[in-house]
């Protein structure tokens, strides 16, 4: 199966920079890769650019006026424009350790979209001296007693390189729940419910997707032991607890309507 990589972006081009090198260190890399900026910052694309000419895969660059909190329309540009299989979605400020693609194709299956869940962060005071080159292309960036000798505890097992213990660990700890920053799906099934609700800013937008695909028939299997990445941690002055609230909100009723279409998508058309 062929499979796009869509990494959302905003005004953090440093940190992409290091995504983008992430994807380009896989054991399996994507079939393309689509940054889908919802700014029009003239850094980001100079970041693409640079990678797209280095890279053994297409990388594709969408952005949109800043009109505010728009990341699920950009998103749904991208669902359209993707020429995958298989799409995963990520953060900008999300370094996939090598493997991440190659799990993805191989816990992909019909019928069900797969999550990482919640990430590891690592702090602000730790990136400026474990972010290099050399750490991600080894991957001594995931290596637990490289971490901890800089004096970051990686909680319980996340970072486990040991397959079987990681598939393990995912049974026993299931959530069905679409959790945008390491998820992937079917592009048939995300062109069924018509993509990602637009009317929603951020936080639990992406779980709405989860919920109406769920009513579709499709049911989430969470990976998050196997789906290893580093995110990188930084301030959220746009996060707002009463917009939080009442998209949760507007989750449980898709949930208890069943519906399957989004309020506002330009798949809808």
């Amino acid at each position: 199966m062929n499979i796009t990589v869509v990494i959302s972006a905003y005004n953090n081009w440093e940190a992409l920079h290091w995504t983008l090198l992430g994807y380009r260190f896989q054991t399996r890399p994507p079939d393309e890769l689509i940054v889908a900026e919802d700014s029009q910052f003239e850094e980001v694309a100079q970041v693409v650019r640079r990678h797209a000419a280095q890279a053994d895969f297409p990388i594709r660059h969408l952005s949109q006026e800043d009109l505010g909190f728009r990341k699920c329309r950009i998103l749904n540009q991208a669902i359209a424009a993707a020429q995958g299989d298989w799409l995963v979605f990520t953060d900008a400020d999300c370094i996939p350790r090598a493997d991440l693609v190659a799990v993805h194709e191989a816990r992909a299956r019909k019928g069900m979209f797969l999550s990482g869940a919640s990430h590891v962060s690592l702090p602000v005071h730790l990136q400026a001296k474990l972010l290099n080159e050399d750490n991600l292309r080894s991957q001594r960036l995931f290596d637990l007693a490289s971490l901890e000798a800089e004096g970051f505890r990686v909680p319980g097992l996340r970072l486990t390189p040991h397959r079987r213990l990681a598939s393990l660990l995912d049974a026993l700890t299931p959530r069905n729940v679409f959790v945008g920053c390491n998820a992937g799906a079917w592009r048939t099934d995300l062109l069924s419910v018509c993509g990602f609700d637009e009317a929603l800013g951020y936080g639990a937008e992406d779980r709405n997707l989860g919920v109406r695909l769920n009513n579709l028939g499709v049911r989430g299997v969470r990976a998050r032991y196997s789906l290893a990445w580093l995110h990188l941690d930084h301030h959220r002055a746009y996060a707002n607890p009463a917009a939080i609230q009442k998209h949760k909100a507007l989750n449980e009723v898709a949930r208890s309507t069943r519906a399957i279409l989004p309020n506002s998508s330009l798949l809808l058309s």
